[in-house]
């Protein structure tokens, strides 16, 4: 089941096909901070990039919808690098040589993270691949998505425009 999570300064929720679904528990509190190992070796923090929005994009080699939504998020990183966007993915491979070998299939520019127990995954409650997680540039969680549907990149610019323009 797909699970939209959304908010904007006027609502807790959105309505979705005429339904209404709950929040994450993560949308309006801080944004659990980790330490990630990067494909290139480095170690990033998420509390390094405060003051930037940063979309955190979580994904498993095995999630279908990994393979159609990364490309997309690559194109927005493109389109709002400079504007201050940070887009992260984070595998939740148990095996990162596998993770990389996908990775470097979909060729993305942004930073890929790898999360092998799943201890990141489990603080930002993810339950289903992909999951998209925006933090605003104070560090609050605005927005969570689970899955990518046909449209969703689409949800994402608009939730990043207006996060830009705070």
């Amino acid at each position: 089941m797909r699970t939209i999570h959304y908010v904007c300064a006027c609502t807790l929720g959105v309505v979705l096909a005429g339904r209404a679904l709950p929040a994450s528990p993560l949308v309006g509190k801080a944004a659990p901070d980790f330490v990630l190992r990067s494909m290139d070796g480095s170690n990033l923090r998420l509390s390094e990039y405060r003051g930037q929005v940063v979309l955190v994009n979580f994904w498993a080699r095995w999630a279908g919808d990994a393979r159609r939504e990364m490309p997309a998020l690559d194109r927005i990183n493109t389109t709002y690098g400079r504007a201050g966007l940070v887009v992260l993915g984070v595998s939740v491979d148990e095996d990162p040589r596998r993770a990389r070998e996908f990775a470097d299939g979909i060729k993305v520019g942004y930073p890929i993270l790898f999360d092998t127990t799943s201890g990141v995954g489990r603080d930002y409650h993810v339950e289903a691949m992909p999951m998209t997680v925006m933090v605003d540039r104070s560090g609050v969680v605005r927005y969570v998505n689970a899955g990518f549907k046909r449209g969703d990149d689409r949800i994402y610019l608009d939730q990043i425009r207006e996060l830009l323009r705070e």
